[in-house]
């Protein structure tokens, strides 16, 4: 027999709501064995402490929903919603009584979506003389007060789903913030609006009561409107992904009802208004009086229950469930229902489908609950970091202090929470790993240093600039805790070894980052379980972070690189041995989006790794998804996203509608565990909570704690040991040490050339910044790229592609192919560290990683490795000044003068700001690659043979065709074609005495632009920062008196060159010529005392 709708809402009895304080509560009142409903629906017991934060939770993530629609109303209706002018005549905003009554301001969001934020103070407002007294809290001496403007907006309250700006740039914009601000006006009617707020699907009635506070007869007139978007016609359910609504939005005006009152009257004015469709709307309420209408926009929202049932049909479609099974009978009764009140929505139904919701959310809880099949789970509770950029999570920076280690038991909101670790102090609880065992835990204890920078309103424990982390070990119920070491560096992210061993990231390389924030980089290190024998297994430059251990026994974790590539595109998946050896692209070291992947585990019983995918900054934050590399490398077809609607974003933190994921734990290929918060601003202290989730975007929620934030779910339960690789034949460190590598074939991905051009292999070392922990980014080249460089030399490769050689060990090599010239044919823009006695053989030169070698023994495998040759001046770091000038100084500066009216280049070696002339005015003419843009696929993806390098720049077909009869010899094109290909990198060290390298500074500076704004700017323009060319900004290193700033604009009976259109300084009496020089002088002054580190390297040995 059919339920009736009587019937329906028995059986969900009415969600009924109260102030949490006294304030609001859930309560749900479910009726069983109600005529329609599955014979097997269990009884639900009366509901227990927990289930008030479920169902909390239930419509936190309904705001996500609800704030879904109200940001398309509000952008697709802004033309018929116009803002209303401060000093509008006739739209005044809220009305405030003029008689100095106090009244409160209504706030418009419902009562449920304040569900998991803070409560919303109540917010009093009179007026008192010619200003607007607003009070947040309790009346009298409660609450905070302040003093507006009439007309001036007020913040009336904030929402956790809203927008805001981090301490960054990301900046994340809601609409329906606006109309959590207000505009109070001065009214003759004072009004108030029913203390609650929570309309419901069909029939709502606001009763709005007035009353006249004037001196004279009013007549007031109510009227208002319903904005609902419409749902689209092809798609029913509402999908996480973007959920089927269209674009359009229904109006639906509400019957206007006016009133007469005399002075001192009080009459009810019913406003009755229906809701159609789930999800958010939005209601706007004016009120007309005395020739002013007062505007009070009002936020809803319906429940969605369309979307839950959808998610736990997909449940048990991938579960392969029987019809006549009871969950099926359960969501087939619950579908009718929704249909029933659905059809009829214009009655008083909304009781019934909010008790709907209530029930089908917990049957998905329920569903989702049962795929956890284990009994405990270990998480910590800690605030979210702050910070820029996800190796910044990883070590270093200062981040809001507190929480713990603690186990849930059983798994589910009903279980209880014990602490495992919590008693160490006032820190950050980090980076926990369960042995395989399932007995002992690693966790990293502690805060770092750098960069304490609070977001606005928070206030941080001050930072000592003592902090660090140290590695900690306990049984898992929290006896036996020991910390393994301690010392004066960041010691993060510990994880078993199969052989007994420790592995863990450390910023003791000290290594520093090349592209700002002056902060170590981590590497990978290893250790005895006593914590002695710390061993350094990555030598990366930059980042290495996130190591777990694979099933192989292979270490897998993030390496961040831009040797020549995007700085911000590639913190990609390597894998390593647990010796250090073997370092191997795993997926992403040419893919563009995602930027970064974080937290790779292996999915159990699987080939395939599950991680975050996050952006280069922002927090740690993103979808997540899983890889597969037996589907790919590189690129989209290996990775499915498993968080429906959540961006796969990339340099930037994109927008996300559907909340934010972060450090998930894989239960199967389609199910994991996870923290999640469901607003858009990740920084919230309380709002990620421990979740269980599928990829249909279905959560339930596992645990969540009102005061701070959970993360790092993880089973409690042993699982078996991978193998222990054995080790390399070595395991020695020394500076010395050496390791060597065949190429079988260069031509194996290089197609478009033809085999017999490639003649040798450059080897370089791309060098690690050390020893200088401060000045942001330092300046080592004006061709966009970030690091030093260092030739080791030239190897021959044989005639049938291979090439067998030695590289230094424990160093960033990377290899260019050479023609006869010995100029760069193609690039590796990428790294390889090998270690001490390390033998790896390569396929070829950018060949698809899946491709299998050639067939044969390589000619060069015939013999021993040859030791490259290193370049006739030496195998040192890569000098411009030292290294290349000297040849432009003999073969191009001659003709190359400071006459700029003849030479339309001028290569002298005068100092400018960062550089020299000469280098300055040469890098149009070569063809280089760029560090420094972000999310450029030229950057990230593998270009064609001859785009970069010498062979491609203009420079070398100029000289090579006989510019001017110009012949270097065979050393001069050597230095300079080296140089081209080094990506025309400048300077041989990081080490600066001047910010960033710039000489042109303070007080010098100051006059110099003084003097060219008055001599200079009328000829010349305004422009008079040096970037619109290198003439003025610039010094001759040998005579101040030769520098062009003096010698252009001198006459030449001074001695001048008067190379200017007119004469500037008649001689050198000028005063403005004296202060030049005097400018100058004390440049070069300076530069005698401290020389620049181009001029260093003119006297210093090569490094």
């Amino acid at each position: 027999m059919p339920a009736t709708n009587s019937d329906v809402r028995t059986r969900f009895e009415a969600v009924s709501l109260r102030d949490r304080r006294g304030a609001w509560s859930f309560t749900i009142a479910m009726v069983v064995g109600v005529a329609g409903f599955a014979a097997g629906m269990r009884a639900e017991p009366p509901p227990a402490p927990h289930a008030d934060m479920v169902v909390r939770d239930w419509y936190f993530r309904e705001s996500l929903n609800a704030i879904d629609d109200w940001e398309g109303i509000l952008a697709r209706d802004a033309e018929e919603l116009p803002a209303a002018p401060a000093d509008s005549a006739t739209i005044a905003g809220f009305p405030v009584p003029e008689n100095g009554e106090t009244v409160v301001w209504p706030n418009p969001v419902p009562e449920p979506l304040w569900a998991c934020g803070p409560d919303p103070e109540p917010v009093h407002v009179r007026l008192d003389g010619g200003a607007v007294i607003v009070r947040w809290g309790g009346e009298g001496d409660q609450g905070r007060e302040s003093r507006v403007a009439v007309g001036e907006p007020v913040v009336g309250a904030k929402h956790l789903g809203g927008g805001g700006k981090s301490q960054w740039y990301h900046e994340y914009v809601r609409r329906f913030d606006g109309l959590l601000a207000f505009r109070p006006n001065s009214a003759p009617f004072a009004m108030r609006l029913p203390p609650t707020w929570n309309p419901r699907l069909g029939s709502n009635r606001a009763d709005i009561e007035v009353r006249n506070v004037s001196n004279r007869p009013l007549r007031i007139a109510v009227r208002g409107a319903v904005h609902e978007r419409r749902p689209d016609e092809t798609t029913r359910e509402r999908l996480p992904a973007g959920r089927g609504l269209g674009n359009a939005v229904d109006r639906r005006s509400v019957e206007p009802v006016a009133v007469e009152l005399e002075p001192g009257a009080t009459k009810s004015i019913p406003f009755g208004f229906s809701l159609r469709q789930p999800g958010g709307a939005l209601v706007r309420l004016e009120v007309d009086c005395d020739g002013r209408t007062y505007r009070i926009d009002r936020l809803a929202h319906v429940e969605d229950v369309a979307a839950i049932l959808g998610g736990i049909g997909r449940i048990l479609s991938d579960a392969s469930v029987g019809a006549s099974d009871p969950s099926a009978l359960e969501l087939a009764s619950m579908r009718a229902s929704m249909d029933r009140l659905a059809a009829d929505s214009a009655s008083d139904v909304g009781a019934a489908w909010s008790g709907l919701f209530l029930a089908a959310s917990a049957l998905r809880d329920r569903l989702l609950l049962a795929q956890v099949d284990f009994n405990d789970l270990l998480f910590v509770k800690r605030k979210p970091y702050v910070s820029e950029q996800p190796f910044m999570d990883g070590h270093h920076c200062y981040n809001r202090p507190g929480g713990g280690i603690y186990r849930l038991s059983p798994v589910s909101p009903t279980g209880s929470v014990t602490p495992v670790v919590e008693s160490l102090g006032l820190g950050i609880y980090r980076d926990v790993c369960l042995h395989w065992n399932g007995q002992s835990i690693l966790f990293a204890f502690g805060n770092g240093k750098d960069r304490p920078r609070p977001l606005p309103g928070d206030q941080y424990p001050e930072a000592t600039g003592e902090e660090h982390y140290d590695l900690y070990e306990s049984i898992v119920d929290g006896t036996g805790l020991r910390r393994i070491r301690s010392d004066a560096f960041n010691d993060c992210e510990p994880f078993y070894l199969p052989n007994g061993q420790i592995g863990f990231t450390s910023d003791r390389a000290e290594h520093i980052v090349m592209c700002g924030s002056d902060i170590h980089v981590a590497s990978l290190h290893v250790m005895e379980p006593d914590g002695t024998a710390v061993r350094q297994l990555g030598f990366n430059v930059f980042n290495e972070f996130n190591p777990s251990v694979l099933p192989d026994g292979r270490i897998i974790y993030n390496r961040w690189e831009y040797n020549e590539r995007s700085v911000t595109s590639l913190h990609d998946l390597f894998t390593m041995h647990p010796d250090g050896s073997h370092p191997a692209p795993f997926y992403g070291n040419a893919t563009i989006r995602p930027n970064v992947i974080m937290f790779p585990k292996a999915v159990p019983n699987s080939s395939k790794v599950m991680a975050l995918f996050t952006g280069h900054h922002g927090q740690t934050h993103g979808p997540i998804g899983t890889i597969d590399v037996g589907r790919g490398v590189d690129g989209e077809s290996p990775i499915r996203v498993l968080t429906p609607g959540v961006p796969v974003i990339g340099e930037r933190i994109e927008d996300s509608r559907r909340g934010w994921f972060s450090e998930p734990w894989p239960l199967t290929e389609t199910t994991y565990l996870c923290s999640y918060t469901p607003t858009v601003r990740p920084w919230h202290e309380a709002s990620w909570a421990i979740y269980v989730g599928d990829h249909h975007g279905n959560l339930a929620l596992v645990y969540r704690d009102a005061t701070i934030s959970c993360a790092e779910p993880m089973p409690l339960v042993a699982k078996p040991t991978p193998p222990a690789l054995a080790p390399a034949l070595s395991e020695s460190d020394i500076a010395t040490g050496e390791a060597s590598l065949l190429m079988l074939d260069v031509y194996r991905g290089l197609t478009e050339v033809a085999r017999g051009e490639a003649r040798f292999l450059r080897v370089l070392e791309d060098v690690p910044r050390k020893g200088v922990p401060t000045g942001g980014v330092i300046c080592t080249s004006g061709t966009q790229i970030y690091t030093v460089k260092r030739v080791l030399g030239i190897v021959p490769i044989e005639a049938d592609g291979s090439a067998h050689f030695v590289v230094p060990a424990n160093r960033n090599v990377y290899f260019q192919v050479l023609d006869a010239n010995r100029r760069e044919i193609q690039r590796m823009r990428s790294v390889v560290c090998l270690k001490p006695n390390e033998h790896r053989t390569c396929v070829g030169c950018h060949e698809p990683r899946t491709q299998s070698p050639p067939n044969g023994l390589a000619l060069a495998a015939l013999r021993p490795p040859d030791r490259p040759a290193p370049p006739a001046w030496g195998a040192g770091t890569v000098s411009f000044l030292r290294d290349v000038q000297p040849v432009v100084e003999s073969k191009c500066a001659p003709c190359h003068t400071r006459d700029r009216g003849a030479n339309r280049v001028i290569l002298t070696d005068d100092l400018t700001d960062q550089f020299t002339i000469a280098y300055e005015e040469l890098l149009p003419y070569l063809s280089v690659a760029n560090a420094m843009r972000w999310d450029n696929p030229v950057d990230v993806y593998d270009q064609p043979p001859y785009t970069f390098g010498s062979n491609a720049s203009p420079l070398v077909k100029l000289l090579a065709a006989g510019h001017h009869d110009v012949a270097l010899t065979d050393d001069e094109w050597d230095r300079l074609t080296t140089w081209i290909d080094t990506n025309a990198v400048y300077y041989d060290r990081y080490e600066t005495y001047y910010p960033n390298r710039h000489i042109l500074t303070g007080d010098p500076d100051k006059s110099l632009r003084d003097v060219y704004g008055r001599r200079c700017a009328e000829c010349h323009g305004k422009e008079s920062d040096g970037r619109t060319g290198t003439w003025w900004r610039s010094l001759d290193r040998h005579d101040v008196k030769g520098s062009r700033m003096l010698t252009a604009p001198l006459s030449k009976a001074a001695g001048g060159s008067q190379s200017c259109a007119k004469v500037v300084f008649a001689d050198t009496r000028d005063a403005d010529y004296r202060t030049t020089f005097e400018a100058l002088g004390a440049v070069a002054g300076r530069l005698r005392e401290n020389p620049r580190a181009d001029l260093r390297s003119l006297v210093e040995p090569p490094r």
